[in-house]
């Protein structure tokens, strides 16, 4: 039945896919994206809920520092540059030090106090580095990288094209081009080459191998476009999903085939594939989609995302892998090759294996048990700046400004007078006093409050709320003070915003004894926050997923013993490779924290096939040891095929320029090649341990097998 279908309509089928892709292209490209930092950070904490409030309250207060190196440029030129910033759309104010110095003087601060209370913020302590400070307003700009090009032009227009440019919009910025669709495909044309030659090798056809690759194409649109119609955007993570459905699709694609190949020989070849490899690879996707579902259980933005969206590309990977494959082989005339090199050494590596089961055990389970213990020595990373690529020069502008002058990640403390029957002098002393207690922190380097544009000694009868705005200028005193003066903001500065450093910073002021209640938040306690939240994901999503894959995997096998046996294998690889990160101290950052579950999904899908197989033969012989090598020949050539394209594939996105993409690449090849080895020696070996060949009489039934492994 299935045959006949692919007999009548496979170039209907093949043809009416390629109609439906040039659209499904157009509208999958036309999603938006969104890299903005605060879509990647918590999303449902009380420090994120703070974070907000803080941002309604005094507004996206987002700032760009441009800096010029000696000689520096004459004071003229800067006053001049100010105005044309300032004028920018998006740009609330645009400030020099001069600028900051003579608002302080014009409320009797003298001026060496105003420019001391300048140091770490416009001043540089070695006085190498001069600085204008942009202010932004998000509700004023629709892109962040168009007003960088509109700041850019005009210092080029102003030949002052060599000025330092930083701050968390210009790192925004940055990650927004490293991470979008335009700047992967290049990286992701590689891939398909790669996978179309890796394929020829494997089937022996240009043919089939192209049209292979067009089918991957189709499967990616297809995906994207799911994700354009339910609302999805696109970020820096989710330029990794194309190449993870090419890799789902693929290796749907590389079991059919060797099943093909095995049943070619007889008239319903293709229904009898289909038969043999839709059951495993129906509950390959489904443990693969609960693998990727599982990352829902993460609060980090994108995480989340990717998982839903990728479960989506493996339901449609599933779907065209093994529903246009065979369409695609009938419509070339594909004809199976003679002989498929490899066989052999399978073969070989077979015996050893059946033969000497301990000898590959011990050894394996012993490297296993040593990673295990690296485990607890796993720590987490999220810092932008660590996205960005060496020698990126948004990375060495900010490096160096942080070097030179400041760290460009604050802590926001938000002090609350609500219910205080005080005036606005006692408040503004007040504040006063509360930066002083902040600047004993030996961390702190600058703190920045409204108190700090009025000299040290006031009389409260000159003081009064109108004399506030106008003389500190209506911009800095609308975003350093809110609600009539109920709210006073104070921008902290640390010498080190590292993660230790910052926990400990903060951990300091949170359980510290102040006079009114005060909020920390910003960027600086977010980050922190999103620390420890990748480092619960991590290992909640992993359990989540090895539980409900176990339970799965039993159901599938019938067995409670096979299901958990069947499972070592593909928990080795995660053991393996994230013990050995632990050893090696590695940090486990946003692209890295989401491989374990994905990997794991994966993972069982070469163990779905090879099960099946042995558990047919085991049927047909009761000879676990013929099942065992039979399992092998039928299933060895499409797992490592599968695993080695995947692998490869994924290894491609390590030439990435950004991180995060790079380093998620390079960890799916490790866990992937080692998923391969644990299927093909881990989990035979399991089934080898005390088995002997038993003589099968002639009446026996046999399972059908191709001439190459006739001799089993």
């Amino acid at each position: 039945m299935i045959a006949d279908f692919y007999r009548r309509h496979s170039m209907t089928l093949i043809i009416s896919c390629l109609i439906a892709l040039p659209v499904l292209t157009w509208y999958g490209e036309r999603m938006p994206s969104n890299n903005d930092i605060e879509a990647w950070l918590p999303n449902d904490s009380q420090v994120r809920r703070d974070y907000d409030e803080f941002v309604r309250t005094f507004g996206a207060d987002e700032t760009i520092l441009v800096g010029f190196q000696k000689p520096f440029p004459a004071p003229e030129r800067l006053n001049s540059l100010a105005r044309r910033l300032g004028s920018l759309p998006g740009v609330g104010a645009c400030w020099t030090r001069g600028d900051v110095v003579d608002l302080m003087t014009a409320n009797h601060v003298d001026a060496a106090t105003a420019d001391e209370r300048l140091l770490h913020l416009l001043r540089a302590p070695a006085g190498d580095l001069e600085t204008l400070m942009l202010s932004l307003k998000s509700d004023r700009f629709a892109s962040r990288s168009e007003l960088l090009e509109q700041i850019r032009s005009q210092l080029q227009y102003c030949d002052m094209e060599n000025a330092i440019v930083a701050g968390a919009p210009v790192v925004t910025s940055q990650l927004d081009m490293l991470g979008s669709r335009e700047n992967g495909r290049t990286l992701f044309a590689l891939t398909l080459l790669i996978c179309a030659v890796l394929l020829y090798f494997n089937i022996g056809c240009w043919k089939a191998s192209a049209a292979l690759i067009v089918t991957n194409v189709f499967s990616i649109q297809c995906t994207l476009s799911v994700m354009h119609l339910l609302g999805q955007e696109m970020n820096f993570i989710l330029a990794a999903l194309p190449v993870m459905v090419m890799v789902f699709t693929t290796g749907a694609a590389i079991h059919f085939i060797g099943q093909y190949i095995t049943h070619a020989h007889e008239r319903n070849g293709i229904g009898r594939a289909m038969k043999a490899v839709i059951w495993p690879s129906l509950f390959a996707a489904l443990t693969t989609v609960i693998g990727l579902l599982s990352l829902a259980i993460s609060d980090i933005g994108p995480i989340p995302h990717f998982g839903k969206a990728a479960a989506a590309g493996t339901i449609v990977s599933f779907i065209v892998g093994l529903g246009l494959t065979p369409a695609v082989l009938l419509a070339v005339k594909y004809r199976v090759p003679q002989s498929r090199p490899g066989q052999a050494i399978i073969e070989r590596m077979g015996m050893i294996v059946l033969n000497h089961p301990m000898r590959v055990l011990i050894p394996m389970l012993l490297l296993t048990a040593f990673s295990a213990v690296g485990l607890r020595n796993i720590r987490t990373l999220i810092d932008p700046l660590e996205f960005l690529p060496d020698d990126d020069p948004v990375l060495r502008d900010t490096l160096h400004v942080k070097r030179c002058l400041t760290s460009p990640t604050t802590i926001e403390a938000v002090v609350d007078f609500a219910g205080a029957e005080s005036s606005f002098f006692s408040r503004l002393q007040e504040v006063r006093r509360f930066e002083e207690a902040l600047q004993k922190n030996a961390n702190v380097c600058h703190t920045l409050s409204l108190a700090d544009f009025f000299p040290a000694q006031l009389n409260e009868k000159d003081l009064s709320i109108s004399k506030l705005v106008s003389s500190s200028g209506s911009e800095a005193a609308g975003s350093l003070m809110a609600d009539g003066c109920r709210l006073w903001r104070v921008s902290i500065r640390l010498f080190d915003d590292a993660p230790a450093p910052m926990r400990q910073t903060l951990n300091d002021f949170q359980t510290a004894s102040w006079d009114h209640q005060v909020t920390f938040t910003g960027l600086g306690p977010l980050l922190e926050k999103a620390q420890g939240d990748i480092f619960d994901g991590f290992w909640k999503s992993f359990s989540s997923a090895f539980l409900l894959i176990t339970v799965v995997m039993v159901v599938a096998l019938r067995s409670p013993f096979a299901g958990l046996i069947a499972m070592i294998p593909n928990i080795q690889p995660i053991v393996l490779v994230f013990g050995i990160l632990g050893w090696m101290d590695y940090p486990v950052d946003i692209g890295i924290m989401m491989t374990a579950s994905i990997a794991l999904g994966l993972a069982v899908d070469g163990t779905f096939h090879f099960l099946f197989n042995y558990q047919s033969s085991l049927r047909a012989t009761r000879c676990r040891y013929r099942s065992v090598r039979r399992a092998l020949l039928h299933t060895g050539m499409p797992i490592i095929t599968s695993g080695i394209i995947s692998g490869v594939g994924l290894l491609a996105l390590g030439m990435s320029p950004f991180r995060p993409t790079m380093r998620f690449g390079v960890l799916m090849f490790c866990l992937m090649t080692a998923a391969t080895i644990g299927d093909l020696i881990l989990l035979p070996a399991f089934l080898s341990i005390r088995t002997k060949r038993r003589r099968i009489s002639r009446g026996a039934s046999m399972p059908a097998i191709s001439a190459h492994t006739r001799a089993a």
